[in-house]
């Protein structure tokens, strides 16, 4: 939802970026593993972080310098190394 209203709606998106940018981090760190993690939930946490990056990457488009918080944690993204190659392919970078 957040890719989409990055598009049809990016100023009003940009506004909320302080209330967002916790819940993409905590999305981005992924599932916690414990002795009864099962496949299936390893790879529906991966497959929200990919979500999460391919609405970080839209709103970094729209809303880069704007918010402080939202361009530290966009910074870390980039410099991750499980995720920054494919952050730079979704922005264009």
């Amino acid at each position: 939802m957040l890719f989409r209203l990055s598009q049809v709606a990016p100023a009003a998106v940009t506004q909320h970026l302080d209330e967002a940018t916790p819940l993409l981090e905590k999305t981005m760190k992924g599932a916690t593993v414990t002795k009864d993690t099962v496949k299936q939930d390893l790879e529906r946490a991966a497959e929200l972080q990919r979500s999460a990056l391919r609405a970080v990457a839209a709103l970094s488009k729209t809303g880069s310098g704007m918010n402080q918080k939202f361009d530290v944690f966009v910074e870390d993204i980039k410099r991750n190394p499980t995720w920054g190659n494919e952050f730079r392919e979704l922005v264009g970078q």
